[in-house]
């Protein structure tokens, strides 16, 4: 049985045939752009992993980003067999990976949330173990880690390799916790928080995001070692995007994504280049530096202000985040508040209604959650 409701493109749910089940629940949201070739196998590996998984009840949601192939109605029959819930839930346009993860955070239902790429350059076996990673101890997010010890990243363009390293490398240095990979998009997060979470970010910086905004409410983050493989994935490497300016260019924002953990170090690091000028210079005697001396102190103390008041501004923000989710503290196994958006799957059909009266819906409730704090 299928039934079509329109949610802010098109919605289509494809029912499975499992039995009714009362355990903790799961959702695979699966993010598709131009997939038509890839969509329908990654339903059926999904699918296994879900009979695999039968402790819990599961629903795959795949976000149909506005592809201009046959994305859509290859996953539409493709799920039609399949014993696990699909919804299809598809953008009017392409609006990018961060907007294709907060539609499918926002209708998903899970205890957890896994974040699955179409191409499945992470083995369903990585996968079973982020699943069981969560169910041990519930973190709040579970990373799939290439990077760490016992990780690795197989047949990836050397030159993505290489931007993808050296931005996680950077990335890892300034948050909060040893993360060694924070870009990657494979992960499982607890249900309710991350459907709590205020995500703004259109584009693949929304995993960074994600990353940034839970270490501010101090969540739990686990990270485990996996593999990324390009094996076997000739048309995702033939994809001109890969080399493409717009490619290089989400790099680079994401190693600016840096300065949100860090912000202060931006005018700390010359005011300590220029401190240390003005002291040799003053304590040697060049006489004849004497203004150049004199600049750098000046600097010195003027950027060391600056960068006090920009970590001063970074703790106000925190704390404002903090007080607008009525967080105060996160327990080690669950956050204390319910999710600021709730998505209730309705039973009429090809009911339309516009992207923007949605998304105010959503900032609303939001809105009405806060001022109940």
């Amino acid at each position: 049985m299928s039934t079509i409701q329109n949610h802010d493109a098109d919605q289509r749910n494809v029912q499975g045939t499992g039995a009714q089940h009362h355990g903790p629940t799961g959702t695979f949201i699966v993010p598709a752009f131009r997939e038509a070739d890839t969509i329908a196998r990654t339903l059926v590996a999904l699918d296994e992993l879900a009979r695999a998984k039968s402790d819990f009840e599961w629903e795959i949601i795949v976000v149909n980003d506005g592809s201009d192939d046959d994305t859509l109605a290859v996953a539409t029959k493709a799920a039609e067999p399949l014993e696990t819930t699909v919804r299809i839930l598809s953008h009017r346009r392409n609006a990018g990976l961060g907007a294709g993860m907060r539609t499918g955070i926002q209708a998903s239902t899970g205890d957890v949330v896994l974040a699955v790429d179409c191409d499945l350059s992470y083995s369903v076996e990585d996968i079973s173990r982020l699943i069981d990673t969560w169910a041990e101890s519930h973190p709040h997010v579970v990373i799939a880690s290439p990077y760490m010890e016992g990780g690795a990243s197989v047949q990836v363009p050397k030159p993505l390799a290489v931007r993808s390293q050296a931005a996680n490398a950077i990335l890892s240095k300034a948050s909060y916790h040893d993360i060694r990979t924070l870009t990657g998009m494979v992960r499982a997060y607890d249900g309710p928080f991350i459907r709590s979470l205020s995500l703004k970010a259109e584009g693949p910086d929304i995993m960074v995001e994600i990353l940034y905004k839970a270490q501010i409410l101090r969540a739990r983050i686990v990270e485990i070692p996996a593999t990324l493989s390009w094996a076997g994935l000739d048309q995702r490497v033939s994809r001109s995007a890969l080399t493409s300016t717009t490619s290089k260019m989400t790099t680079y924002r994401q190693l600016i994504n840096a300065y949100l953990w860090r912000p202060f170090w931006l005018p700390l690091a010359p005011a300590l280049f220029f401190g240390l000028v003005a002291f040799v210079l003053t304590m040697t005697g060049h006489l004849g530096w004497h203004g150049i001396a004199t600049a750098s102190a000046v600097l010195f103390f003027v950027l060391l202000v600056q960068s006090m008041m920009t970590l001063q501004s970074k703790r106000y923000f925190e704390e404002l985040y903090n007080l607008g989710f009525g967080l105060k503290a996160v327990s080690p196994v669950e956050p204390i508040r319910t999710p600021s958006v709730e998505y209730c799957p309705k039973t009429a059909a090809a009911e339309r209604f516009d992207e923007d009266a949605w998304r105010l819906a959503s900032t609303a409730r939001q809105d009405e959650l806060q001022h109940q704090h």
